[in-house]
């Protein structure tokens, strides 16, 4: 056990003695100073983090360990009165200091005996060194923030054509057997694994680091950092292996008709860089009896499913998005050469017919041996380039590469590895969901798309269970402008007539990044908030407490960033088109009338909601809550659904909404061609115009109105409408109308919106 000395030799310390038998092979221990038991950085001042520092030096000496400070961060501002002492005649004095968090490494002493400077030199310097060099912008370590690229990556594609098993070997470098067992750590619920169909997103964290080839000797010069590799079991681990890398965040979807939400969610409300498209080899192939075969659509749907292709449904509402893609084929191994060919067939037909370019990957004839998982093969990496290298940089939105891979062989996995190290973040050269405005005042101002809302429980815990609130955080991504730590920002719509209380279910979100959390500690308890928005009609969020009036609450509510986490790893700052967490708290309360309310007091928090800088226009006030918008569609009509209802996607928002007003544009004629010598009467007009042309540049402008929320949108933002706004019709496939696959859709631009 370590011996702590008397308070003389602990200040006299000459460093560590000799180790203690059993010591040797350790790796050393991290230890956290100023956190509390539950991960709260409750910070201390300089000289109660170098008390605690010197108590921990002498500890570790006492069992011939060396002591190492590996990062100081401010984590807040303290300040006190230090009272008046009349005896010295000093005054009383107001103090302020920063509050620090330190992380400090203990491991065995195995060098020389003899004492070092740097182990005996006073931790203040060492204290001040490193709070400096964390406080620095450009710091090489990213002290502020992440400094490894970082890709987003959507997995999309029909259910049961592997996208989970292809994640699963792709983040652990496991080969599944055919039944499922890649994929066993993605699954969340107990439904998932009996039936093999998943229905909620599942997000991994992939690295790619370059390796330098000393003396030829090492055939690889990327390296994948996964939960294969060496000392990862967390998202934070694979930050710490990448310097100068990339991170690729991947986001598995449902691909059932059944959970459809789910799907678009994945493709909308992500953003992301790229979308990985899974194709199943022997899709529209009979290979009943085959271990692992893919499902007709027959047998997903039943009767409706007849005639249906689900895999070029999801194909086609990627392409309708104008999404970046990327074709993976999987099942490699189950599948014929007719099947084969069929489906490349398929998929290149309605590339082509689209305008994209696809460009396959093929596999190298000449290679023999195990598949590399791990490392990635050169002459991968140089096929990746090479494809990349080949399309003109305005044209990367176009490119499509098609890679064949199988998750049980492992073929092809290294080639999507290399891939997905190659690829391009933004390829097509645009913000994410809208088109910016020129304009100083958009661009200073930063943007937050909430995906999804968490509780956290109370802390430190009142006596009063009433009056203790508990903390929020918000899970989504930075659109534009840069968001740190200690900002006061604004959040709504808050829409206070749809008050929803605080969910009460056991729906446990237990991160990796904590591993051994014990059952029941406060840290573990995260309680999820995103309820089932309310569709139209269906008024069940609306708060019956008759004390709390709708007017107490604002549209937009003032709180401040507390922390920040970026793909789970602690930081300071996030940077535009960055993933992460957002933990807030309200800085006043809404109304003097909310009292104890916990509804007044801590505003209903919702999926669709925006935090934005608190830059208030003088003339306008606090930004607007639309509750009308006007997009412009490339078609000629919309069809003539059954009802006036629809359910529309807008980056994170998903709503039911009606159609108010439905108008076709006037197009411009098309000047006929002069060297048009084709007099086929039936593919031109008297006047020369081109009837193909005119109805490819129809368009038509749909004006709809939000059923029970507002929301506030951006001018330019991509929209998807999809039919019907009822729970019947989303919850029960079998309700759709026959040869549809769930995914039909109409995506349009936003050009007015009305509060």
């Amino acid at each position: 056990m370590p011996v702590l000395p008397a308070d003389i030799e602990i200040s006299s310390s000459k460093g560590p003695q000799r180790l203690i038998p059993g010591l040797e092979e350790s790796s050393g221990a991290l230890y956290e100073i100023g956190v509390s038991d539950d991960g709260t950085f409750v910070g201390l001042t300089r000289d109660e983090l170098e008390e605690s520092f010197t108590v921990l030096r002498a500890m570790a000496f006492s069992l011939g360990c060396d002591v190492r400070i590996l990062r100081v961060i401010v984590v807040g501002d303290c300040q006190w009165t230090e009272e008046a002492q009349p005896k010295k005649k000093t005054p009383s004095m107001q103090k302020q200091e920063k509050l620090l968090v330190a992380e400090v490494l203990v491991a065995p002493h195995l060098g020389p005996s003899e004492s070092t400077t740097s182990l005996t030199a006073p931790p203040r310097n060492q204290l001040a060194s490193r709070a400096a060099e964390y406080d620095a912008p450009d710091h090489k370590t990213g002290g502020i923030k992440s400094q490894s690229e970082q890709l987003r990556v959507s997995l999309t594609g029909s259910t049961t054509s592997g996208k989970s098993s292809l994640l699963g070997t792709l983040s652990t470098s496991t080969l599944d057997n055919g039944r499922g067992k890649s994929r066993l750590s993605l699954l969340k619920h107990r439904h998932e694994i009996v039936s093999g169909v998943t229905s909620s997103l599942a997000q991994e964290l992939i690295g790619y680091q370059e390796v330098k080839a000393v003396n030829n000797a090492v055939a690889f010069n990327t390296n994948v950092i996964n939960y294969a590799s060496g000392n990862v079991s967390s998202w934070n681990d694979i930050h710490s292996a990448i310097e100068n890398g990339r991170l690729v965040f991947v986001t598995d979807s449902a691909g059932h008709p059944r959970y459809r939400r789910t799907t678009v969610r994945a493709l909308v409300s992500w953003a992301p860089h790229w979308t990985l498209c899974c194709v199943a080899a022997d899709d529209g192939e009979d290979s009943t009896g085959r271990v692992g075969a893919t499902a007709s659509s027959s047998e997903i749907l039943g009767s409706p499913g007849i005639g249906v292709d689900l895999s070029k449904a999801h194909l086609e509402l990627c392409l309708k998005l104008n999404l970046s893609l990327v074709i993976v084929i999987t099942k490699l191994d189950i599948a014929s050469k007719v099947g084969l060919r069929n489906t490349l067939t398929k998929v290149l037909t309605t590339l082509k017919a689209a305008g994209r370019k696809p460009a396959i990957l093929t596999s190298s004839p000449d290679q023999k041996g195990e598949p590399h998982l791990q490392p990635i093969a050169k002459d991968d990496v140089d096929v990746a380039k090479r494809i990349i290298a080949s399309t003109p940089p305005g044209e990367l939105h176009l490119l499509v590469p098609i890679v064949l891979t199988s998750a049980v062989t492992g073929s092809g996995i290294g080639r999507l590895h290399a891939l997905l190290n190659q690829l391009p973040a933004n390829p097509d050269g645009m913000a994410e969901h809208a088109i910016i405005a020129d304009q100083e005042s958009e661009q200073r101002q930063s943007i937050f798309h909430v995906d999804e809302v968490f509780v956290m429980p109370a802390h430190p815990p009142s006596a009063n269970a009433k009056s203790s609130t508990p903390g929020f955080v918000l899970s989504g991504y930075l659109h534009r402008g840069i968001l740190e730590v200690g900002d006061t920002m604004l959040i709504g719509p808050c829409n206070p007539g749809i008050a929803t209380d605080v969910a009460e279910s056991a729906d446990i979100h237990r991160a990796r990044s904590y591993p051994g959390l014990v059952k029941g500690s406060p840290r573990a308890v995260v309680i999820s908030r995103d309820r089932r928005r309310p569709s139209s009609g269906d008024f069940t969020g609306i708060s019956d407490d008759p004390d709390v009036s709708t007017m107490d609450l604002q549209t937009w509510q003032k709180l401040r960033v507390t922390g920040l986490r970026n793909l789970r790893l602690p930081v300071r700052r996030l940077s535009a088109g960055q993933v992460g967490t957002v933990a807030i708290t309200f800085q006043e309360g809404p109304s003097p009338k909310s009292n104890s309310s916990s509804t007044a007091a801590n505003p209903p928090l919702r999926r669709g909601m925006v935090m934005m800088s608190d830059t208030r226009n003088p003339l306008t006030g606090l930004p607007p809550a639309y509750s009308r918008f006007t997009a412009v569609f490339p078609h000629p009509s919309l069809p003539a659904w059954p009802t006036v209802l629809v359910v529309v996607y807008i980056a994170s928002i998903r709503a039911s909404a009606k159609i108010v007003e439905v108008k076709a544009l006037e197009t411009m004629p098309t000047t006929e061609d002069i060297f048009d010598f084709d007099d086929n009467e039936n593919n031109h007009n008297r006047s020369g115009t081109s009837m193909s042309q005119d109805s490819d540049n129809q368009q038509t402008e749909i004006t709809f109105e939000f059923v029970t929320l507002q929301e506030w949108i951006e001018i330019g933002t991509r929209v998807l409408v999809t039919p019907g706004g009822g729970p019947s019709l989303t919850n029960q496939p079998e309700q759709r109308e026959p040869g549809s696959a769930g995914l039909d859709g109409y995506v349009g631009l936003i050009t007015q919106a009305v509060a």
